[in-house]
């Protein structure tokens, strides 16, 4: 039988008993009263998952297929790193900002420190991980590139490709193909959980977001995906207070509060729509409809919706009112996500409505923002914060703008607003602007 090094596998005793240098542990341990799974770290009570055979299986992780009392996790250590040659193929410049943060990253990994890098939607965080990356590969150690979005990990996966252009560059999500060793891994954060002791680097990209940011199993899978003498680099715009707080005394965090284009981040403009349901009123309607008109001078629209009904009811009216063919929509559960998303990039759709799935991670250039509700509960002030870092982040200064329509002033809004004001303030500060 054939072991991946590095990867988990999910084996009764009489599928391995011959084969040796492997770790192996039980799939599940008594825990006290309860059992718990060595895969996903899930505690739980042994009367709750049962089997009728006696057995006893973990819920939390079934999805990966299951695992029960008398299964054991098997894994082959990963060899030995051995140097070789790496094509890096990166044209591009790194700001001065940008090539001190990419400088710190290496000498933590090389320290064996795990990293926060704090910075602005746009500020070109993947870039600043170019070196890093370069080095780990060079000494033949073993990178994960992973994200909680799937959209993420499949836009990121073709622009490493890229940057290593004779490199295998894998992916994983869920149903994707099945697994190939590679030396660099773009994946979501569940894949990790196949793993164990596999990555002398893993990067974990947008850790605020859902569902890495509350998610203890997928804290455990980074944790255990990490080979011993590794080190992780976490990524985020919107970093909570307390992982702020965990790296500046672990001496990790890195601050860049402005893109590499050195422009502001957009303002939000805030518009008053009293009544946010559809069909709009008349006056609604007509005000709603001037900001479209208006946003198109200049550029394509992403315009964001609470839930995916008003998203299909958006979509309709702005159909009627626009035209046809102008218009576009995407949300988690569309089947044809990906050929959607793409589309956009080629200036498909005039108008693109999406939910917040495209809150984060993705890039069009010539977009600007607007948040249909945006005082509706779903959009807090880090999703706000993300929804408006779609705008400007690449190209020359296309006049991209952000709107907030609104009906009652929300925590959110004004946080999201606030923060926004606060960081040019500090980018300008600093020196990492230029007057448009």
């Amino acid at each position: 039988m054939k072991f991946y090094p590095g990867y988990q596998y999910v084996r009764q005793v009489t599928e391995f008993e011959k084969e040796s240098d492997l770790i192996v542990q039980k799939g599940l341990i008594k825990d006290g009263k309860n059992y718990r799974c060595q895969r996903c770290n899930t505690t739980f009570l042994a009367h709750e998952n049962c089997l009728p055979d006696g057995r006893y299986y973990c819920r939390e992780c079934l999805l990966l297929g299951r695992i029960t009392s008398s299964h054991y996790l098997v894994t082959k250590p990963i060899k030995k790193p051995v140097k070789k040659a790496v094509t890096f193929c990166f044209k591009g410049k790194l700001t001065p900002a940008q090539e001190k943060i990419s400088q710190g990253l290496v000498q933590n990994f090389i320290k064996q420190k795990n990293s926060l890098v704090y910075a602005v939607t746009g500020a070109g965080k993947t870039e600043m991980l170019f070196s890093l990356l370069c080095y780990c590969l060079t000494e033949g150690l073993t990178v994960a590139f992973c994200s909680p979005r799937v959209d993420v990990c499949c836009e990121i996966q073709p622009r490493l490709q890229q940057v290593f252009p004779k490199l295998s560059v894998g992916l994983r999500y869920y149903g994707a193909k099945p697994y190939e060793p590679t030396p660099l891994l773009v994946c979501t954060t569940h894949q990790l959980l196949y793993f164990k002791a596999a990555f002398h680097l893993i990067v974990v990209d947008e850790i605020d977001a859902f569902p890495y940011a509350h998610d203890k199993k997928l804290h455990f899978a980074v944790s255990n995906a990490l080979h011993e003498s590794g080190a992780t680099v976490f990524l985020s715009a919107t970093p909570s207070e307390l992982e702020i707080k965990k790296a500046q005394q672990q001496a990790g965090l890195f601050c860049l509060p402005a893109r590499y284009h050195r422009r502001k981040l957009p303002v939000p403009k805030l518009v008053r729509i009293k009544k946010q349901s559809l069909p709009l009123t008349f006056r609604n309607k007509r005000v709603f409809l001037q900001w479209i008109k208006y946003l198109l001078l200049h550029n394509h629209i992403l315009l964001f919706c609470a839930s995916i009904s008003q998203l299909k009811a958006m979509e309709e009216f702005l159909k009627k009112e626009v035209g046809k063919d102008a218009v576009g929509s995407v949300h988690a559960a569309d089947p044809k996500r990906q050929e959607k998303i793409s589309d956009m990039r080629q200036n498909a759709f005039q108008i693109f409505c999406c939910s917040t799935i495209l809150e984060r991670g993705v890039t069009f250039s010539n977009v600007s923002v607007l948040v249909f509700e945006a005082d509706h509960q779903i959009f807090t002030k880090a999703t706000l914060l993300q929804i408006a870092g779609r705008a400007d982040r690449k190209g020359e200064f296309s006049h991209s703008e952000v709107i907030f329509c609104f009906s009652q002033m929300t925590p959110a809004l004004k946080g999201a607003i606030k923060e926004i004001k606060e960081l040019n303030q500090k980018a300008q500060k600093a020196g990492l602007l230029n007057e448009v």
